[in-house]
C-alpha cells in the first residue's frame, strides 16, 4: 500500500514541494482541465492536464487519493460476447490510413461475428511498470465507438484528436518510464460479458512515429 493511496493530491503536491498557485500571489497557474491541479504539477503527479478525472473513477484529480489508479469496475455478467479482441498493440503501431509507422499507443482491433452492429462499449485497462511495480488503472466509456455486423473496427488511445481515437494520459508511466510494462485490457459492450487481453511491452519509452 503506497503513501499516495492515503492522501489527497493536494497533500501529495505539498509533500513533493509543488505549488498549486502561480508565481504571483492570487494568480492561478494554468489549469487546463479545471480540476484544481495546475498543468505543471500534473506532469510531476503523472496525471492528465486535459482530463479532470484521469483514472475515470468519478473523482477529480485534486480530490482523488490515487488519481492514476482505480480498481476494475466492469461487471463480468452478460450473454456470451459476439465480439473479440483480434489484435492488441502497445508498440510497433502502423497507421493504415496514412500508410506509415505510427507513434506507440494502445490500439485494439475488435471483431463482431454477430448480425447486428455493436455499440455501448466501455473499457478498463491497467499498465504495470516492470521495475517499480507501479500500476495505473483507467476506466473509460467509449462513446461513439461501434463495430459493424460481421465486421471489425479499431480503438486507438492517443491524443483523441480524430474519430475512433480516445485520449490517453500523456504523463502515464507508459510514456514516462523506460521499464518493460504489462498491459491488461477488459472490453465490454452493454448486455454482453467482457473480453480480455494482456499485452507485454519491451523496455524503452513510447516511440514516436518515424
Amino acid at each position: 500500500m503506497t503513501l499516495k493511496k492515503h492522501i489527497s493530491t493536494l497533500a501529495l503536491a505539498s509533500i513533493l514541494g509543488l505549488s498549486l498557485v502561480g508565481p504571483s500571489l492570487g494568480q492561478s497557474a494554468t489549469d487546463s482541465d479545471g480540476d484544481g491541479v495546475p498543468d505543471s504539477a500534473e506532469v510531476l503527479l503523472g496525471t492528465d492536464p486535459m482530463v479532470a478525472d484521469t483514472d475515470g473513477d468519478g473523482q477529480n484529480d485534486l480530490a482523488d487519493a490515487d488519481p492514476t489508479f482505480m480498481a476494475n469496475p466492469i461487471d463480468t455478467a452478460g450473454a456470451p460476447a459476439p465480439f473479440a479482441i483480434k489484435e492488441a498493440l502497445v508498440e510497433n503501431n502502423f497507421d493504415y490510413a496514412a500508410n506509415k509507422i505510427a507513434s506507440d499507443h494502445l490500439e485494439l482491433l475488435v471483431t463482431n461475428t454477430g448480425t447486428t452492429p455493436l455499440t455501448g462499449f466501455s473499457i478498463y485497462y491497467s499498465v504495470k511498470d516492470g521495475d517499480s511495480g507501479k500500476i495505473e488503472g483507467t476506466f473509460r466509456k467509449l462513446d461513439g465507438f461501434s463495430v459493424p455486423a460481421g465486421g471489425e473496427a479499431r480503438i486507438h488511445f492517443d491524443d483523441g484528436s480524430v474519430a475512433g481515437h480516445f485520449r490517453a494520459n500523456p504523463n502515464s508511466i507508459y510514456i514516462t518510464s523506460q521499464a518493460a510494462k504489462t498491459f491488461e485490457v477488459m472490453l465490454k459492450a452493454d448486455g454482453f460479458a467482457p473480453v480480455s487481453a494482456e499485452i507485454a511491452k519491451d523496455k524503452g519509452g513510447a516511440e514516436a512515429a518515424d
